[in-house]
């Protein structure tokens, strides 16, 4: 009986050890864990503590199922804390990477500090990331609700389950609207008074999906269920309605394509000015019409178009 003792002292120990080590790690990678770890290394004392004051020829067997959950649950911990630790770097980075990217796209951003205090557009994309996350495991009324929350402070409204993707740069975003089933690549830049909005035609997928290294410029609207190519650019003011193709310039109302180049053109993303005008374009071709029509009516008359249609109004 004293050898028998000895041993659950001897097992004892080794529980405690082994929920000790689990609380360590889950305590250094992850305090959330520590309550389960603690959990499981007090479920196996207890059984082990049963089988010790049942039946002697038993408690072997017991105390080796004890030891098994303790290295479990201390197995367990460590996975789940390594896991916890890793999303946490991971969400990190893509702070860091949205931060960079203002920095870069912006001139007007001189410090990390201040992007992360002071820019309405990477609040709401912060906001975004969480609503994304609850709307992912269901928890869609608290996601609407920060999403809303983040609408009154910022001005831009993205609807949770919106998909973005890294490096979205939203200068100057007030009026920005990002509907339920709009999908934006990496590498983004959209101005303000941008919707990526539906048309009220269609069901299921309703909003359009922007590729990476897309720049929309301000007060566009891109309206239906249809993809905006990569390294394409949207002038201000245009409304899209239809597909565009991979590095592409969309300008009108509605946008029509008026560049496709086979190569990313090397130009910087914040240029909303030099892109071609097809508005001025067609009245230059009314121009030279209503040029060749005089030319013709003066050949015709012999007199000049002007002093005919002159003396017409007289």
């Amino acid at each position: 009986m004293k050898t028998e003792e000895n041993g659950i002292r001897a097992f004892l120990t080794e529980v405690k050890e082994a929920a000790g080590r689990a609380k360590t790690v889950a305590g250094r990678e992850a305090p959330r864990i520590c309550a389960a770890g603690k959990r499981a290394a007090d479920r196996a004392a207890r059984a082990v503590k049963a089988a010790a004051e049942g039946d002697g020829q038993k408690w072997e067997e017991s105390a080796a199922a004890a030891r098994e959950a303790a290295r479990r649950a201390a197995k367990t911990a460590e996975d789940k804390a390594k896991a916890a630790c890793g999303k946490t770097k991971t969400a990190l980075e893509q702070i860091r990477g949205d931060i960079r990217a203002f920095r870069e796209r912006d001139p007007a951003a001189s410090s990390d500090l201040e992007v992360a205090l002071l820019y309405s557009g990477f609040h709401a994309l912060l906001a975004h990331r969480a609503a994304h996350a609850l709307h992912q495991r269901g928890f869609t009324f608290s996601a609407r609700a920060l999403s809303q929350a983040a609408k009154f402070f910022t001005g831009i409204e993205i609807h949770p389950a919106a998909k973005i993707g890294r490096g979205l740069v939203i200068d100057h975003g007030s009026g920005v609207v990002i509907g339920e089933t709009a999908e934006i690549g990496d590498d983004c830049t959209i101005y303000q008074g941008v919707t990526l909005g539906g048309t009220g035609k269609d069901t299921g997928k309703r909003h359009p999906t922007v590729g990476n290294n897309v720049m929309i410029g301000a007060g566009a609207k891109v309206l239906g269920p249809f993809t905006v190519g990569d390294n394409s650019k949207i002038a201000a003011g245009a409304v899209v309605l239809k597909e565009v193709p991979p590095d592409s310039t969309c300008v009108g109302i509605p946008a029509k394509v008026v560049s496709v180049a086979n190569r990313r053109v090397e130009e910087s993303d914040l240029d909303q000015i030099h892109v071609p005008d097809p508005v001025a374009a067609e009245f230059a071709r009314l121009e030279e019409r209503l040029a060749r029509l005089e030319a013709a009516a003066e050949e015709k008359t012999g007199a000049p178009a002007g002093e005919d249609r002159k003396n017409k109004e007289e």
